[in-house]
């Protein structure tokens, strides 16, 4: 029997451009969730290799703690593949040094590091951060998010910088010298840990937050306090 001329013809899929628009943002969106889960289990692969630190560096981190006003306890954690310090872990926080650290810093220096990771989860800076990622995939398109988030995370440091220049006081002088002497200790290693949240997460916004502390007086309050506030529910 002969093949009717309509069923022989190949079915003609036509897409409109809407379609193609999905398609191609369903792909990008897909790759950059990929590249989140990747960096999940970079950063559980760094938990897991690392030793939980000695008395003497946990009673420091304890102080720290009671200077910053934090009841929850953080993990403490020496890891030999990080290049910098850095708080993880959205449940459980966990902060992580560099195997070799505390022997190459004083304990003032480990004292500043201690604060500026305690007011990173004292903020809930890795809740915001997750937020943004996740915006950030879903409108991968939208040049003013990346611009936002970058004003984000430069403002967050800044911030954090404040509450640590406020806790430490009289020491306040010598926080500047402990970004400085993390830096060169994170610089000169291979940058395994860079860009998790922690005390040097790129050499671009170093030297701005250092500019930044040095340029006017150290801070007396953290807190936003009520004009603060109102101005920002103003311009919402």
């Amino acid at each position: 029997a002969a093949i009717p001329a309509a069923a022989a013809a190949p079915l003609a899929i036509s897409l409109s451009w809407q379609a193609v628009v999905f398609i191609v943002w369903l792909a990008v969106a897909a790759a950059m969730v990929l590249l989140l889960l990747q960096r999940f289990f970079f950063v559980r692969g760094l938990i897991a290799q690392s030793q939980p630190a000695g008395d003497e560096l946990a009673g420091l981190l304890d102080e720290c703690r009671e200077r910053m006003g934090l009841k929850p306890a953080a993990a403490l954690k020496l890891s030999p593949n990080a290049a910098s310090p850095s708080v993880c872990g959205l449940l459980r926080p966990v902060i992580l040094l560099p195997q070799d650290l505390p022997g190459k810093l004083p304990a003032g220096r480990l004292r500043a590091i201690f604060l500026h990771e305690l007011a990173h989860i004292k903020r809930g800076d890795l809740w915001v951060s997750l937020i943004q990622t996740l915006l950030q995939i879903a409108y991968f398109y939208h040049p003013l998010l990346w611009l936002a988030n970058a004003l984000i995370r430069r403002l967050r440091e800044q911030a954090v910088d404040e509450m640590v220049l406020v806790a430490l006081g009289e020491q306040a002088g010598e926080y500047p010298e402990t970004l400085i002497d993390v830096s060169r200790l994170s610089f000169t290693r291979p940058a395994l840990s860079l860009r998790l949240i922690g005390v040097v997460e790129s050499k671009s916004t170093l030297a701005a937050r250092i500019k930044h502390i040095l340029s006017r007086p150290y801070p007396k309050s953290a807190r936003l306090g009520l004009a603060g506030l109102l101005a920002i529910l103003i311009a919402a």
